[in-house]
């Protein structure tokens, strides 16, 4: 799967999705995931470390031990046309609130390193983080960012 130079014209259509318990013993098989698909798709350091950080930015607090808002995520990474775009479900909550999405709560709290949602919305092109309107209702958040051909590996 790694490349090294810019994404190829089979690169530019590849799709994938996994779905994986939100216990922290996943995280490094995510993590290698996120940085396979990146290297396939062309993205170079400090690029690639920026796609995979922001993956792991979006999903990093529900695996945290104590934090049993949800039982499973759901990564798809597609890419077409000029754009990668990453959309994690967020799946086994409670029914849904009133309220903002739990995974926008989550992310928008303040840790060690800052808030998570203010990292990616300088990563990525693109950060939308809602609830879904189809009949499971989960909470999802979508990322897009220019693949490396399209950008030149300028700008996110």
């Amino acid at each position: 799967m790694g490349t090294t130079g810019r994404a190829s014209d089979s690169a530019a259509s590849i799709g994938l999705s996994v779905r994986m318990p939100c216990e922290a013993r996943y995280l490094p098989v995510l993590r290698r995931l996120a940085e396979r698909t990146a290297d396939h798709l062309g993205y170079r350091t400090p690029h690639r470390d920026d796609v995979v950080c922001a993956i792991e930015e979006a999903v990093l607090r529900v695996f945290e031990p104590g934090d049993a808002a949800y039982s499973h995520v759901e990564l798809s990474m597609a890419a077409s046309g000029r754009h990668m775009r990453v959309r994690i479900r967020y799946l086994g909550a409670s029914p849904p609130s009133d309220g903002p999405p739990v995974i926008e709560r989550l992310l928008s709290r303040s840790g060690p390193d800052g808030v998570p949602l203010e990292r990616l919305r300088r990563s990525m092109r693109t950060v939308v983080v809602g609830r879904g309107a189809d009949d499971d209702g989960a909470d999802f958040c979508e990322l897009t960012r220019a693949l490396p051909e399209a950008s030149q590996e300028s700008a996110p």
